[in-house]
């Protein structure tokens, strides 16, 4: 599953600008929150750059592109939430390999 694939799935589930009270994030647009991005101005943000920052701060770190389809997803969704290395370490941890974080060639032969 390619990054284009995952994205719109995220997309979908996340809608458009949110200001909940009891979300933690606190202001949201396109899933992307003023909590992790305190120096974005969230109303504004545009869905090109939304797409962006989920490619370079969360997809390129996991290096998603070699996992299976629905892992790459689930992958990407668990990063977004929790950080790329934590994301990782979990599924490392899941296999019952080395957890240091990394989504090396072990950790992708391994998923697959």
């Amino acid at each position: 599953m390619n990054f284009n694939r995952c994205i719109d799935l995220i997309l979908a589930e996340e809608g458009g600008y949110i200001n909940h009270p009891d979300d933690p994030g606190g202001e949201t647009k396109f899933g992307i929150s003023k909590r992790a991005y305190p120096q974005l101005d969230t109303p504004a943000l545009t869905l090109a750059r939304a797409v962006d920052l989920y490619q370079t701060d969360y997809w390129q770190p996991i290096n998603g592109d070699p996992f299976p389809d629905g892992l790459a997803l689930l992958l990407l969704d668990t990063a977004v939430n929790i950080g790329p290395m934590t994301a990782i370490r979990l599924l490392q941890q899941a296999l019952k390999i080395q957890d240091d974080g990394l989504p090396d060639p072990i950790t992708q032969a391994t998923a697959a």
